[in-house]
């Protein structure tokens, strides 16, 4: 399933509107593109929060969002989790710092639960935070360097994972939550300043990369060749390229770092080995793309929708039945 939220022309949400009392409904849409079904949830009560939230990760039917509440200096950022299976929305101690980009360990109502955030606190310095909901409690590291931008980052098995992108092609970091070291890793050969999305699969971590020069368009297809990794930091180049994904399903989205690697059900035995590429330009279109590089136009998925849905800013969400 994957949820969104509409935009207008000028990008203002028009999922949310004023009602007479001066309170704001937000709503989403939920999609599942196998079987084909629409869901729209609405929230009345707490609407407004909504309103400048910016996605930060999705698991376990969760997504967390961040808002800046200082517009003016950008610290101070609120925290929060929704739930659109059960409309639920947990709100966090507020972070003092501004946050790039953060990600979380499990459900939020999970006594483990822990959120993981990067800031870059300076031109030579960035800061880590971890935060726990069941604790309530802050905790921050501060490391030395300028890795450029971040892109994305995920946690598997203890450690999060950064994706940044530099003047030399970027750099892989990781923090290990237990030893509370951090360190860095170069991409694999080849792997440059293009689309990079980290992923978790088989609680393996898993790069996937498409080199900009590789986009062809064409009338009804899309060709974006994409290149697959598992890291594996006990060989010396820390990378094994992936030549087939066998019962994997891989759908990505360009634009917003949200994807997933999921294994495919025996109705779906024909998405095995695929890879769905979600594009702004072409609307609801996905690209279908096996390892062997056959691009083309796919309607499989979303051929069912309408032309009025705007799906630029869709998320990529697990239902809270398919991961325990």
């Amino acid at each position: 399933m994957f949820w969104y939220w509409p935009e207008e022309d000028f990008g203002a949400p028009n999922s949310l509107r004023n009602e007479e009392d001066g309170s704001i409904t937000s709503w989403c849409n939920l999609h599942d593109p196998i079987r084909k079904q629409k869901q729209t949830i609405f929230e009345n009560k707490e609407g407004a929060i909504f309103v400048g939230a910016e996605f930060c990760a999705a698991r376990d039917g969760w997504v967390l969002f961040s808002k800046r509440e200082d517009m003016a200096t950008g610290e101070t950022t609120l925290l929060f989790f929704y739930n659109p299976f059960n409309k639920r929305i947990i709100k966090l101690d507020r972070s003092n710092l501004e946050v790039s980009a953060a990600t979380f360990t499990t459900a939020p109502d999970s006594p483990d639960c822990l959120i993981f955030t990067y800031t870059k606190y300076s031109t030579k310095t960035f800061s880590i935070g971890t935060y726990s909901p069941s604790k309530k409690t802050w905790k921050r590291f501060y490391f030395a360097g300028n890795h450029g931008r971040i892109r994305s980052l995920i946690y598997i098995e203890g450690v999060f994972y950064c994706s940044f992108r530099g003047y030399g092609g970027g750099i892989l970091g990781s923090f290990n939550h237990a030893t509370q070291e951090w360190k860095t890793y170069r991409y694999p050969v080849g792997v440059v300043n293009g689309d990079i999305h980290l992923i978790e699969y088989d609680s393996k971590l898993v790069l996937a990369y498409s080199f900009w020069g590789y986009i062809r368009y064409k009338v009804g297809s899309v060709q974006h060749k994409w290149q697959l990794y598992y890291f594996d930091n006990s060989i010396e180049r820390n990378w094994c390229e992936i030549e087939n994904l066998e019962n994997g399903l891989l759908f990505l989205s360009i634009g917003m770092n949200n994807s997933m690697l999921v294994p495919v059900a025996e109705e779906t035995s024909d998405l095995r080995n695929s890879t769905h590429v979600f594009f702004t330009t072409f609307g609801c279109k996905s690209a279908f793309q096996s390892k062997e590089f056959a691009g083309q136009s796919c309607r499989k998925l979303y051929g069912w929708l309408g032309r009025e849905e705007n799906l630029v800013s869709k998320i990529w969400i697990y239902p809270p039945l398919v991961r325990s």
